[in-house]
């Protein structure tokens, strides 16, 4: 359990308390310092300006400094030990008054140095010592008292404000990182589905990143969920019907004859092939699938893929044509793999034709060249894609229509295992319609280009 001394609340709070008592004291002592210098100077300025002005005059009408001690003797408003010392425009003193013990004997060891001014020239230098080193005026005393006094209950109430406003501020700041803090809390216990309310600069891009994430694990949770499900639910069908073949020739019901073992080994092959594509598609979504790339020519895949799957068009009355020019460029992929994506693709256009119509069916296999890059497509005149079916037709166990059994829809895979294989050589694969209502599948891969360079 964290104490209040190590939230980031407190700590907040401490450092705005700090800097306002750091910036208080720091303004208080400068103003402090000013005032006292400017109001003691001007104070000295305003006690000595008819002292000044008499000395002024004086050296006006004989241009001389006879006669200035008796004025200094004469002008002295402070009274009792001030000290003062008059110098020409030489340095050399020309009069004095007061007591020799705090008379100045020069500007350094003087408490004021005023200057005496003639038609605008400084004709000589009035220094002025003060007894005890002071101003020796209460009333500036008095002044500067009152004014330290304003400067620190000032700095005082200043520094209660910056607190109230550093804790209303520091409240605010973290209260968005709270609400994450809990989410993340929930999110460690299992409950993925978290939201945190949105904010406003930093903390809300932090907290839409996070709501991004919980997101995106609340939905793979759910894949992962209705994997296990579909997965389960693949599998049960043919141990469902390999057991009660295998319990009905147990029992005597069915002969123990070829024609019924044939029905449980086509399931174990079903299994086999189901098991492969669960396997292939792991590899592909961990990125561990072996490529074998080598530069490839996609018409000459696409050449075996419609004589791989020409008996079979036949069979079905499918009319199969091909459209592949022998000049293509090349891409860098593995021919295998993508013998694999064909033959997904071309199975499954065949699978939707089965099914259709009462016009010819038709399939066609183009390749050609597309800006940089050679685009496949595998186009039929099926009963077309609805724009749900486009959005979700790559997805894993997706059929198009929720009443087509397995044997006709096959394990729901080989389209999710065609868009990880087209994935991982950098491409790209999609499912749009034709004009006329029917179904397309298309596939892009980029343009191989050697290094020309080497030799």
């Amino acid at each position: 359990m964290r104490t209040i001394w190590h939230t980031l609340w407190f700590r907040l709070t401490a450092a705005f308390l700090l800097i306002a008592i750091v910036g208080v004291a720091a303004v208080a002592l400068l103003a402090n310092r000013a005032t006292t210098t400017g109001f003691r100077a001007f104070l000295t300025e305003a006690q000595w300006a008819d002292l000044r002005a008499d000395l002024a005059n004086l050296y006006a009408r004989q241009g001389n400094w006879v006669g200035a001690e008796l004025l200094l003797s004469a002008g002295r408003p402070g009274h009792g030990g001030t000290g003062l010392l008059l110098l020409a425009e030489d340095g050399s003193a020309v009069a004095a008054a007061g007591g020799r013990a705090n008379r100045p004997t020069s500007p350094a060891d003087a408490d004021a140095a005023l200057p005496i001014l003639v038609n605008g020239r400084s004709v000589a230098t009035l220094l002025i010592k003060f007894p005890s080193g002071g101003g020796g005026a209460r009333a500036a005393e008095s002044f500067l008292a009152q004014v330290n006094r304003a400067l620190w209950v000032g700095g005082a109430l200043s520094v209660l404000l910056a607190l109230a406003l550093g804790a209303w501020l520091a409240q605010r700041l973290t209260r968005p990182l709270n609400d994450l803090t809990q989410a993340t809390c929930q999110m460690a216990q299992g409950h993925l589905n978290q939201q945190v309310p949105p904010a406003q600069g930093e903390l809300g891009e932090l907290a839409a990143s996070f709501n991004q994430m919980a997101g995106a694990l609340a939905q793979a949770e759910q894949q992962r969920q209705q994997l296990l499900a579909d997965v389960a639910h693949e599998l049960r069908t043919p141990l469902s019907i390999m057991r009660g073949h295998i319990e009905a020739m147990l029992d005597g019901v069915f002969p123990l004859s070829p024609d019924n073992l044939a029905v449980v080994h086509e399931e174990t092959l079903l299994l086999g092939r189901l098991v492969e594509d669960l396997r292939t598609l792991s590899l592909l979504e961990s990125d561990r699938l072996p490529l074998n790339l080598r530069p490839t020519d996609l018409a000459q895949v696409l050449r075996q893929t419609a004589v791989a799957f020409e008996p079979l068009a036949e069979a079905e009355e499918v009319q199969l044509g091909l459209d592949a020019p022998a000049d293509l460029p090349l891409v860098l992929a593995d021919p295998d793999r993508l013998q694999q994506v064909t033959g997904n693709l071309v199975a499954n256009a065949l699978r939707h034709l089965t099914q259709s119509a009462r016009r010819p069916r038709q399939l066609r296999l183009t390749v050609r060249p597309f800006s940089d890059q050679v685009q496949v497509c595998v186009a039929d005149n099926g009963p077309g894609l609805s724009p749900e079916a486009r959005a979700h037709v790559f997805d894993r166990f997706w059929r198009g229509e929720s009443s087509r059994s397995r044997d006709q829809g096959g394990s729901g895979l080989g389209l999710a295992i065609c868009r990880g294989i087209v994935l991982a050589h950098n491409g790209r694969i999609w499912a749009e319609e034709t004009p006329g209502g029917s179904a397309i599948f298309c596939f892009a891969l980029p343009v191989h280009h050697p290094d020309t360079s080497a030799s």
